[in-house]
C-alpha cells in the first residue's frame, strides 16, 4: 500500500503539481506541505509556486501549488 508522500509524488509524476485541494480531494491528505517537506528531505527537488485566486466570497486566496 502506497503512503502519503508516495501518493504525492505519483500526482506529480503524472499530472505535473499537487495542491493542498488536489491532495485533500484525491487522496484524503491534510498537510500537504508536511509531507513536502519530508520530500525535499529526502533530495526531492520540489519547486513552489505561490497562486491566488477568489474565493466564492470573492476575498482573495492565497495557496502552493508543488512540482518536481
Amino acid at each position: 500500500m502506497a503512503n502519503d508522500r508516495d501518493l504525492i509524488l505519483m500526482h506529480m509524476k503524472k499530472y505535473g503539481s499537487i495542491t493542498q485541494m488536489d491532495a485533500d480531494e484525491e487522496y484524503g491528505i491534510k498537510r500537504l506541505s508536511a509531507r513536502i517537506k519530508e520530500l525535499r528531505d529526502m533530495g526531492y527537488p520540489i519547486k513552489t509556486d505561490m497562486l491566488s485566486c477568489k474565493n466564492r466570497r470573492g476575498n482573495i486566496s492565497n495557496f502552493a501549488k508543488y512540482s518536481l
